[in-house]
């Protein structure tokens, strides 16, 4: 243990003791950030099929079932994001974004950002360094590529999520309803990738794409 252990300690201590929805929100949007960080798809094909099926899974539990709006609306935990609707009520209502429809998206948004900066690596030097032992070296070339390559794939997930939470509020207030996050988030998500796949040509690119072993082969010939 170190000092700034201590001083996260206390610091902590202080937000439970006086928890509010800011409290909540702060710890549940570090919870989200370590789970993208921690959880990897390993290919465009799993991804695809996580989000489609949780597509089907949100859509029952909250149009076809009261189990998913009971959960959110009475467990008080960090497991949601709050967004003050109305403060003169007694106590406070808040609409609510689940950590599921931060988390499942922003794993494969994570993994389109991985795809671009792989894609954009000059795979023969890559392996040859490596062949070579000169890690450092293959170090630097991937600070580079994260640092330069253009992000076509991440970009427009995040262009489609965000088009998707407003389509998302928007219904929400015209039906008066709680609405499944993901019925608007998977199909823009997805959406989005499948539209950058078809302009660059690499829409079987992306099913051959696994993040353990990245190796673009047909580049490497033409480098």
């Amino acid at each position: 243990m170190t000092p700034l252990d201590f001083v996260a300690l206390a610091i902590s201590g202080t937000l439970v003791v006086f928890k509010s929805w800011i409290f909540n929100n702060v710890l549940a949007t570090l919870m989200s950030i370590n789970a993208i960080q921690l959880l990897f798809l390993g290919n465009f094909k799993n991804g695809f099929m996580m989000l489609i099926a949780l597509f089907f899974y949100d859509i029952f539990f909250v149009f076809g079932t009261d189990v998913m709006l009971t959960v959110a609306k009475n467990i008080d935990a960090p497991i949601k994001v709050l967004f003050p609707t109305d403060w003169s009520a007694d106590p406070p209502k808040f609409s609510l974004l689940g950590l599921g429809d931060i988390v499942i998206p922003g794993i494969f948004m994570a993994m389109c950002l991985r795809y671009d900066i792989l894609r954009s690596l000059n795979v023969r030097a890559v392996n040859k360094l490596s062949e070579a032992g000169k890690a450092d070296e293959v170090l630097q070339l991937l600070r580079k590529a994260v640092q330069t390559a253009p992000r076509p794939y991440f970009n427009g997930c995040i262009i489609g999520y965000v088009i998707a939470i407003v389509t998302t509020v928007v219904v929400m207030l015209v039906f008066e309803h709680g609405q499944p996050a993901l019925l608007y988030l998977v199909p823009a998500c997805l959406g989005a990738t499948l539209i950058n796949a078809a302009r660059f040509g690499e829409l079987s690119s992306i099913w051959e794409f696994s993040e353990e072993n990245f190796v673009d082969d047909d580049k490497a010939k033409k480098e």
